[in-house]
């Protein structure tokens, strides 16, 4: 019994359940600027990772290495910082349309800071 409960513990750690971020409900919603301030501000603790966030910004690139659409929305004042967000590979159609000075809103899983604000699994937002 106890190796059953140990096998399924370790199997949840690393092959959590995979959640269908377009259908999943943000429990945040910032815009970059907001974000980044807080991150300059050393208030790292008021989010979580692994929390589905959506986000709206100015985008200040899109990247398609290696084959992964990456989108960098701009950090406002502080022009060093950024939103990085990975994108799912479903979503490279809807994003034909935008260019760097669009405004967008994303949604995804927010996995930390490090010099900028991580986000993986990113989708447009449909609200």
């Amino acid at each position: 019994m106890a190796l059953a409960i140990g096998s399924f513990l370790l199997w949840n750690n690393y092959y959590p359940r995979q959640i269908n971020i377009l259908e999943a409900e943000p429990e945040l919603y910032l815009d970059a600027e907001t974000l980044i301030a807080h991150v300059k501000n050393e208030n790292e603790h008021f989010l979580e990772a692994e929390k589905i966030v959506e986000i709206e910004g100015v985008i200040k690139e899109i990247n398609s290495l290696n084959n992964r659409i990456t989108i960098f929305l701009e950090g406002g004042a502080e022009e060093s910082a950024c939103v990085i967000c990975d994108m799912q590979a479903d979503q490279t159609d809807d994003l034909k349309d935008y260019r760097p000075k669009d405004t967008i809103r994303l949604k995804g899983v927010f996995k930390g800071f490090l010099k900028d604000a991580i986000f993986l699994n990113c989708v447009i937002s449909q609200r």
